[in-house]
């Protein structure tokens, strides 16, 4: 059994419904009902893409709220940005459909791909790459699903290599030099793949005691950000070297990475800090 304050932190670093399968504990959204993440706006401000009073919002450090569009009935698990396309992932609400939205400016969103004939969800994306499962009833994952997005739009593609955690979700993609590496957290800790194509995986030295939420490639180096799984406490690192305690409070649950700055959620605020420290 997880104790409180490990299932807390698993709980904050899981997406919403992931998290909805570990033991109860203390809400851990603060004043949302629930958050897809923090990404980097075009013009290179940190926003955290939330869930408040019905509608998805957009939240600033300054707390500063903009309503968006075009995302009514979104469930939404996680976002990112490439400098010039936002990306949020999820499922339509209800009976769930893995669905993709994309935008160019975080406030007006569009559909760019949506699943058919299966429960689904998507609870990651990286750069061009979205990875999900086939959910059953509770929504527990049962098989693993992904996207990629080429010159024709959004298209599933085959995975092989991650069939062993196919029973857990997905909490962070990012794209690397050469490929994507991906994190999925169990009740130990964190497990990592690399691939070349997002097709084809291969499993990495895995990050025991941390929840991932986030990764990403600075200077030629993937960061992390998470919270430890015993306390809760906040943590960042860099792959194959030593994990740290970012300058953030103690209560601090990691939502992922805006560019190259880590974003947190702390008395119902946003901070973000240099994750390449």
């Amino acid at each position: 059994m997880l104790g409180a304050a490990a299932t807390a932190a698993l709980t904050s670093a899981l997406p919403t419904h992931a998290a909805g399968a570990a033991p109860a504990s203390a809400d851990t959204s603060d004043i949302f009902g629930k958050n897809a993440g923090v990404f980097l706006a075009p013009g290179g401000t940190p926003l955290l893409l939330a869930h408040q009073d019905g509608q998805w919002v957009l939240i600033a450090e300054d707390g500063s709220v903009r309503i968006t569009e075009g995302l009514a009935g979104a469930d939404l698990v996680d976002v990112t940005g490439n400098g010039t396309t936002l990306t949020a992932v999820g499922a339509l609400n209800g009976d769930p459909i893995a669905t993709i939205w994309e935008s160019t400016d975080g406030v007006t969103w569009r559909e760019a791909r949506r699943l058919h004939g299966v429960r689904s969800e998507f609870t990651a994306v990286g750069d061009g790459l979205a990875l999900g499962s086939v959910v059953k009833h509770e929504r527990a994952p049962v098989v693993r699903i992904a996207a990629r997005r080429t010159g024709s739009g959004w298209n599933t593609v085959p995975v092989r290599g991650l069939e062993w955690t196919d029973g857990l979700s997905a909490t962070a993609v990012a794209a690397t030099g050469d490929g994507w590496i991906a994190a999925a957290v169990d009740i130990s800790g964190t497990v990592l793949h690399t691939s070349r194509d997002g097709v084809t995986w291969t499993v990495r030295p895995r990050l025991d005691g941390v929840a991932v939420r986030g990764l990403t490639l600075v200077d030629g180096r993937v960061h992390w950000v998470g919270n430890e799984m015993v306390d809760a406490t906040p943590l960042t690192g860099v792959l194959d070297a030593d994990r740290t305690r970012p300058a953030v409070p103690q209560d601090a649950k990691a939502l992922g990475v805006a560019g190259t700055r880590s974003g947190w959620l702390t008395g119902g605020r946003l901070i973000t800090v240099e994750a390449a420290r």
